[in-house]
């Protein structure tokens, strides 16, 4: 007789991991900004009767980030240089240090930003004409050249494509030498360094524009900026000090005022102006300082300090000093609902606490990887920088990384960014990781330079930035023209 053995069910074994109520509500507090964590906070203080404000000048175990109304952190450069060689030996996502300009301006006023229908740049640009004696032609010809400038405020657009695009497609008929007149004329506006052609004047422009332009060390800045612009760009001190013949301490002078310079004069007047107008709430807030350092800080909005309530506590300790069975059951309950308000509140201060070890650490780690923005504004200068990244220099776990750059802002000297901005994919070029951002950026100088008569095919265009130390197939650059929303090339003419 021949015996079956069916197989009725298996048995599988998974492992989950559960989230306490503790680190639950940690990670809610992390993933909200700061406008949203001031509802949540004052929402927890109507229904808790034993947490309320602190109106001690710190809270207890050193003060926290609710300590008057941020958290401050100083990080100067050797903070940066040794966190720069520790990431560089463990994620290859830094270049050369000749890539790293701490050397670049980057001081300026923080602008505020604004969302909703505002004056913008142009507009503001546009405004200082009517303080000018210009005729009808001329005002149309600086128009123009207001309308070509990039996002930062630089004329990249040649003159003699202006004068074509012109007399081409809006009928006007002028010269390259009327232009030139014209952009001299908005090289004046504020701020200074408006309407330059390259870096390098936009620097010069500002520190002609200054009062003291005619000091000694000034005049070193104004030949530094001529003569040794190379050498500035590529950070060698050494070489502009033994060529110009400097001293150790007008070296340093000069660093600093460097970095009192602004390469985006568009940014600093930000993207608009006006007061009754939804803003934008950062919750980091870096600045930078005349001589080279940042300081980060946490912005804790109208969150008040906290504290758990004296009255409660000393009502609760008394209740278990006495005799459990001397207690009325009215006095046990009393007991037991003090302690569980107790326990909540200092649940939740806990949590605000690691919501700020959190942030801070996070964005510390953001500055020190991308420094060089930081100090000079320049987008270009981002490094591959992801998620995983920031999660192994911070010893954070991944989702806790990807909380704390959603729905943040971060003020700084060049505008407010969102968090998930400074993150960039890489591209590997000779060995190395370069920014997609960096690639892009070169892209898209190299097409608003073509002469628009002839557009650049994608061969040319991958020539072009071969021509530039990008060595990318022609498929890659047919693939980031396309993100752009840039058309082929007969499509530009």
């Amino acid at each position: 007789m021949a015996s079956k053995f069916s197989q009725i069910g298996t048995q599988v074994q998974t492992q989950t991991q559960t989230l306490t109520p503790q680190q639950l509500l940690v990670s809610q507090l992390t993933e909200m900004p700061v406008e949203a964590l001031y509802e949540r906070v004052d929402q927890e203080m109507k229904e808790n009767i034993a947490l309320e404000r602190d109106s001690s000048d710190e809270w207890n175990d050193g003060g926290s980030e609710y300590d008057q109304s941020q958290d401050e952190t100083r990080m100067d450069e050797n903070d940066y240089t040794s966190i720069h060689e520790h990431v560089n030996d463990q994620t290859a996502d830094y270049g050369s240090p000749d890539d790293i300009p701490d050397h670049l301006p980057g001081s300026q006023a923080i602008p505020e930003a604004v969302v909703g229908e505002t004056l913008s740049f142009y507009d503001q640009l546009e405004e200082q004409i009517g303080f000018l004696h210009l005729d009808d032609h001329e005002k149309e010809l600086i128009r123009y050249l207001i309308g070509s400038l990039d996002d930062d405020g630089l004329l990249r657009t040649s003159l003699r494509q202006i004068q074509d695009e012109l007399e081409v497609y809006h009928n006007v008929n002028t010269s390259q030498a009327e232009l030139e007149k014209m952009l001299r004329v908005l090289q004046t506006f504020e701020p200074a360094g408006v309407g330059a052609q390259s870096l390098q004047e936009c620097l010069l422009i500002q520190v002609q524009r200054q009062a003291d332009n005619a000091t000694p060390i000034k005049q070193k800045l104004k030949r530094l900026l001529e003569k040794q612009f190379d050498a500035l760009m590529l950070n060698r001190w050494d070489r502009i000090q033994r060529s110009m013949q400097l001293t150790d301490s007008e070296v340093k002078r000069l660093q600093h005022e460097i970095r009192r310079l602004n390469p985006r004069p568009g940014s600093s007047m930000g993207e608009a102006v006006g007061r009754n107008l939804q803003q934008i709430t950062p919750d980091f807030i870096v600045e930078n300082d005349p001589y080279g350092n940042l300081t980060m800080t946490l912005n804790s909005g109208h969150v008040p300090p906290l504290r758990v309530s004296n009255d409660d506590l000393s009502l609760l300790h008394a209740y278990e000093q006495r005799d459990p069975k001397t207690l009325t059951h009215a006095e046990r309950e009393g007991a037991s609902y003090l302690r569980e308000r107790i326990d909540r509140a200092q649940s939740f201060i806990e949590a605000l606490r690691q919501r700020q070890h959190t942030l801070t650490t996070t964005m510390q780690a953001i500055i020190r990887m991308q420094r060089p923005f930081f100090d000079s504004g320049d987008e270009t200068l981002l490094r591959p920088m992801t998620l995983e990244t920031v999660a192994k220099e911070t010893g954070l776990h991944l989702s806790t990384v990807s909380r704390v750059s959603n729905s943040k802002w971060v003020q700084t000297a060049f505008g407010i960014y969102p968090l998930r901005w400074f993150f960039t994919s890489a591209a590997r070029l000779d060995g190395e990781d370069v920014s997609v951002r960096s690639i892009k950026a070169a892209l898209q100088e190299i097409i608003d330079a073509e002469d628009k008569r002839h557009p650049l095919t994608d061969e040319a265009l991958t020539e072009a930035l071969q021509q530039r130390h990008f060595d990318v197939a022609r498929r890659t650059v047919t693939k980031y023209r396309v993100q752009m929303g840039i058309p082929v090339a007969r499509m530009r003419k």
